[in-house]
C-alpha cells in the first residue's frame, strides 16, 4: 500500500469514525431542553391559535438564534451571553431584509456583507464568535426575506421571537441555578486590552495576509454559491450558501475532518426532513416536531456534532419553508447543495493555505 493511498484510508477512517462517536459523558441537562423547546414552541403554537402559522414560524427563527444559547455561572454572564446573541440576530435580520429581493444584487450584497463582518470578527474574541453567528443567521434570512411581502414585519416578527428566546432563557437561568439544576459554562477571561489597544493591534493585522484568509474564503466561495444557483435557477441552489455558512470556520484546525462530519450531518438532516415534510403536516404535529426538535438539540450537541447537525438541520428547513410542504425534488436539490458547498469549503481552505502562510500561534489569538 502506497503511503499516499494509507494517508488517505486513516484519514476517512478518521472523519467517519469521528462522525459516528458518541460521547455520553455529559449529563443530560434539562434546563436547556425546556429554554430551545419553550423558545420555538410557543411562538410556533401562537401562531397556530390565531390561524397565522407562517407568523409563528418566523418568530421561531429568532428563537432559534438565541434559544441554545449556553447559561452563564451568574446571572449577569447569562446577560451578556444572551444580549451578545440577541444582538447578532436582530442586525442579521435588519441585514437580509436590507439586502434581499434586489436580484443579483442580492448575491453582491450578501457577499460584501458577509466579508465585512467576517473581517470585523478578527477584532476581538467575542467579536469572532459573533460575526461568525451574524453571518450565518444573516444568510438563512435573506433566504426567508427572498420570499415574503412584508420584510420589516418579518424583522420585528424575528426580534420578537429572539427576545422571547431570551427571556425564557433568563427567567429559566434564574431558577436554575437557585435550585442548582443542569448545567453551567465556564466564564472565559476577558481581554484586559482598551479599546484603542485592541483597534491598534487589529489595525495591524489588516497588513497580513492571516486577517484576510477567513474573509476572503469566505466571500470566494459564497460568490461561487451565487453564480451555481443562477446558471442553474430551475434548481434550489439557493441552499448551497446556507449550508457553507454552517458549514465553514474561521479556525483551520482539523477542518476537513470538522467539514466532512457536519456535511454528513446535514445531509442526513436532509434527508430526515424528506420523511417528516414529504405530505402537508397538521398543525398539531408542526408544533411537536419542532418543539422536539428544539429540545434535542442541545442535548444531541455535546453527543454528536454529526447528530446534532441532522436535527437542526429539519428544523431550518421547516421553519424557513412558511408552513408549506416540502417536496422531493426541493429535498435532492438542497442534498447536492449540501455537497457543493462542503466541496467549496475544502477546496478554499487548501488554496488558501497553498497561497497564504499558516498563521502563528500569537496571530490566532483574538485581544
Amino acid at each position: 500500500m502506497s503511503p499516499a493511498f494509507s494517508r488517505a484510508v486513516h484519514g476517512t477512517r478518521a472523519v467517519f469514525g469521528g462522525a459516528l462517536e458518541w460521547d455520553g459523558a455529559d449529563a443530560l441537562d434539562p434546563i436547556a431542553m425546556a429554554v430551545t423547546a419553550l423558545g420555538m414552541g410557543v411562538p410556533i403554537l401562537i401562531g397556530v391559535l390565531i390561524g397565522r402559522p407562517n407568523i409563528g414560524l418566523a418568530a421561531s427563527l429568532g428563537a432559534m438564534w438565541v434559544g441554545a444559547a449556553p447559561r452563564g455561572a451568574s446571572l449577569k454572564e447569562h446577560w451578556q451571553i444572551v444580549r451578545d446573541i440577541v444582538a447578532a440576530a436582530i442586525a442579521a435580520a435588519v441585514a437580509a431584509a436590507i439586502v434581499a429581493q434586489h436580484g443579483p444584487w442580492s448575491d453582491v450584497g450578501l457577499v460584501l456583507v458577509a466579508g465585512a463582518a467576517a473581517l470585523l470578527g478578527g477584532f476581538s474574541r467575542p467579536m469572532a464568535v459573533a460575526s461568525q453567528r451574524f453571518i450565518i443567521f444573516a444568510t438563512i434570512g435573506i433566504g426567508v426575506a427572498a420570499h415574503t411581502h412584508n420584510r420589516i414585519a418579518l424583522v420585528v416578527l424575528i426580534a420578537e421571537g429572539a427576545l422571547w428566546a431570551a427571556l425564557c432563557a433568563l427567567t429559566i437561568g434564574v431558577v436554575a441555578r437557585r435550585f442548582d439544576i443542569g448545567q453551567i459554562v465556564a466564564s472565559e477571561r476577558g481581554s484586559t486590552a482598551r479599546f484603542e489597544q485592541k483597534f491598534r493591534r487589529w489595525r495591524g493585522t489588516l497588513r497580513t495576509s492571516t486577517a484576510w484568509s477567513y474573509p476572503v474564503r469566505l466571500m470566494a466561495c459564497l460568490a461561487c454559491a451565487a453564480a451555481i444557483w443562477g446558471a442553474f435557477p430551475q434548481h434550489h441552489y439557493g441552499w448551497i450558501a446556507v449550508a457553507f455558512a454552517l458549514l465553514t470556520q474561521r479556525q483551520s484546525d482539523n477542518l476537513i475532518a470538522k467539514v466532512s462530519q457536519r456535511a454528513l450531518g446535514v445531509a442526513a438532516g436532509v434527508v430526515a426532513t424528506e420523511v417528516i415534510a414529504i405530505h402537508p403536516l397538521p398543525d398539531w404535529a408542526l408544533v411537536a416536531i419542532i418543539s422536539t426538535l428544539a429540545a434535542l438539540s442541545p442535548w444531541l450537541r455535546n453527543r454528536s456534532y454529526a447528530a446534532y447537525t441532522a436535527a437542526t438541520t429539519p428544523l431550518i428547513m421547516l421553519l424557513t419553508s412558511g408552513g408549506e410542504t416540502i417536496g422531493q425534488g426541493l429535498l435532492i436539490d438542497r442534498f447536492i447543495a449540501t455537497l457543493i458547498a462542503a466541496g467549496l469549503v475544502i477546496t478554499a481552505f487548501l488554496a488558501a493555505r497553498r497561497l497564504m502562510p499558516r498563521p502563528s500561534p500569537d496571530n490566532r489569538r483574538s485581544g
